[in-house]
């Protein structure tokens, strides 16, 4: 992350992986409920940049990719999804990203 340093692999991974499952959220299965949502991916879709419908392997392989993100068992990317997700249901993006900023680490 530009502008970040010395980021434990954690917070560095995790706080991507939110991103990325984000994106997958908003831009490939707009209206897919699985846990752990984030707070603010579910209700972009409207701005989605993805034009016409996701057919049938894009839902799935969506599926796929937001599974093994919330699931995946590493620390790094795993617990560091899951650690950032939370502090981003609690605080929101961009307070997450400026505590990060400011301390590395995310908010308690």
């Amino acid at each position: 992350l530009k502008g970040y340093l010395n980021l434990s692999p954690e917070v560095e991974e995790g706080i991507c992986q939110v991103l990325s499952y984000m994106w997958l959220e908003a831009e490939v299965m707009p209206g897919f409920v699985n846990k752990p949502s984030t707070s603010t991916a579910s209700s972009s879709s409207s701005s989605s940049s993805k034009k016409g419908r996701t057919s049938a392997v894009e839902k799935k392989l969506g599926e796929f990719f937001l599974h093994q993100i919330a699931y995946d068992a590493s620390p790094a990317y795993g617990g560091g999804f899951r650690a950032a997700n939370a502090a981003v249901k609690k605080y929101g993006l961009a307070s997450t990203l400026h505590h990060i900023r400011l301390t590395g680490s995310f908010p308690i």
